[in-house]
């Protein structure tokens, strides 16, 4: 059940005030919302529901595992429980990938190629909430504090976060599960701002964009011009932004009204003034997850300047790779780790630096083109579609206009958004309880009126 369908608007309305009444009895209310989570996870699928019920009850006793006993067994402990989940994650999800191309491999070198073919469902979500389970060992190996198992199977079933994030730490969660606003509406005004603006930037532009420049460019490339591919190029680096800033939105909302802080996944990426910022700036939560387990490990810039440019290519290739089985999603984190090594090398040795706006510009470049190999739905499909550059130009569309002056005006307001978020939420503060209920049917009638038909799934659903 998506969070876009009438059925989920629904049963919110009654899943909510049930929750928020049971604030009395935490242990009630935590089984509720479990029940909720477990629910809405079993309506994609109850064999992935019941997958992540006993994954969850085995990560609880890894943590558990982990935590006793001396640092020198508690080390080969967590790295077995790492191994654990990462490995449940290559099967369902990377498995068919690399034995494809490893049999291609050994049918080129004349070998036997024989490599058993494994069918099982890729859970909804699985990259997630396997990043939060390595989290949750990892903070178990670092302390001392006692996790129940309710607490563990909340944690990672927490239906805000389960499908596309962002990554929230063990740690954060369990802080604020016993905080002192467990259970109860937290910034209620802020809440309903993100969600109708995720609502909007999602239903209305997202969707926009995709059916009317990107969609069908990326699937019949050979048949569009020049000016019609950096179209769709442009357009689709919105839309990404659009789609996921508008789920990260929407779940942040439904999370500070169960009582939960999430956090801060995009700061306006595409202001960034380089492409180390435009990282610190998108997708922020998977960012510093591959900062602080994959970069930092393996010894971060401790060990001098070259070998941690080395250390932020793997870096990024993880994050490319952590996004599917796919070349183009390999090559993407290729580019963007190449990407990174330059721009580090050019600040360490080239004192010149860009004015701001032509950082800007330049670093938006890169990443629209960047997403080619990360939309295409292969990397033939991607080539081709680079290869249309060099068509003729066409003539002058109408709908091209539309998509400047909405690229400028996306720009403008992404540069005062937290003044406009400020101004808004205050609009909402002040309506009365009593109007605001029916100026939310009405805005809610008007999403739906404004957003074509056949709105798609979140993008990052598939990861």
């Amino acid at each position: 059940m998506s969070f876009l369908s009438p059925e989920f608007a629904y049963l919110a309305l009654v899943f909510f005030p049930i929750y928020w009444l049971l604030s009395s009895r935490p242990t009630l209310q935590k089984l509720f919302l479990l029940a909720g989570s477990y629910s809405l996870y079993a309506s994609w699928s109850i064999k992935t529901a019941i997958f992540l019920g006993i994954y969850s009850a085995i990560i609880w006793a890894l943590g558990t595992w982990v935590q006793s006993g001396v640092n020198t067994s508690k080390r080969w402990k967590l790295s077995a429980s790492f191994l654990f989940a990462l490995s449940l994650l290559f099967l369902t999800k990377y498995y068919e990938f690399f034995r494809e191309l490893l049999l291609q491999l050994l049918v080129q070198l004349g070998l036997p190629a024989f490599l058993p073919a494994i069918d099982v469902i890729v859970p909804v979500g699985i990259s997630f909430f396997t990043f939060q389970a390595i989290t949750f060992v990892f903070w178990k190996y670092q302390s001392k504090v006692k996790v129940s198992l309710l607490d563990l199977l909340l944690y990672l079933s927490f239906w805000p976060t389960l499908f596309a994030g962002p990554i929230i730490r063990a740690k954060d969660f369990h802080e604020q599960l016993h905080g002192r606003h467990f259970g109860q509406p937290l910034a209620a005004q802020k809440a309903i701002y993100f969600i109708f603006l995720g609502l909007f930037q999602k239903m209305v532009l997202a969707t926009w964009l995709a059916t009317q420049y990107v969609d069908a460019v990326f699937k019949y490339p050979e048949e569009y011009l020049a000016i019609d591919t950096l179209h769709a190029i442009l357009a689709y680096t919105l839309q990404i932004f659009l789609d996921f800033s508008g789920y990260t939105l929407i779940v942040t909302g439904f999370g500070l009204l169960l009582g939960f802080t999430l956090p801060l996944n995009f700061a306006q990426p595409y202001l960034a003034n380089n492409l180390r910022e435009f990282w610190q700036r998108w997708h922020i939560s998977l960012s510093n997850f591959i900062k602080d387990f994959v970069y930092i490990p393996m010894g971060g810039n401790r060990r001098g300047f070259a070998w941690s440019q080395c250390n932020v290519l793997i870096a990024m290739v993880v994050s490319g790779i952590w996004h599917g089985a796919g070349l183009g999603f390999l090559i993407w984190g290729v580019i963007h780790g190449l990407g990174l090594v330059l721009s580090n090398i050019s600040r360490q040795y080239v004192p010149i630096r860009l004015p701001n706006f032509c950082g800007q510009v330049f670093t938006f470049i890169f990443v629209a083109f960047a997403w080619v190999f990360f939309k295409a739905s292969s990397v033939e499909n991607a080539l081709s579609l680079l290869s249309r550059l060099n068509a003729s130009m066409g003539e002058f569309k109408t709908e091209w206009l539309y998509l400047w002056l909405f690229s400028i005006l996306f720009m403008l307001l992404s540069k005062y958004a937290s003044w406009l978020e400020v101004q808004w939420i205050d609009v909402v503060r002040r309506i009365n309880f009593w109007l605001l209920i029916p100026v939310l049917c009405a805005l809610g009638y008007l999403l739906i009126e404004l957003s074509p038909e056949g709105v798609p799934s979140f993008i990052y659903y598939q990861f």
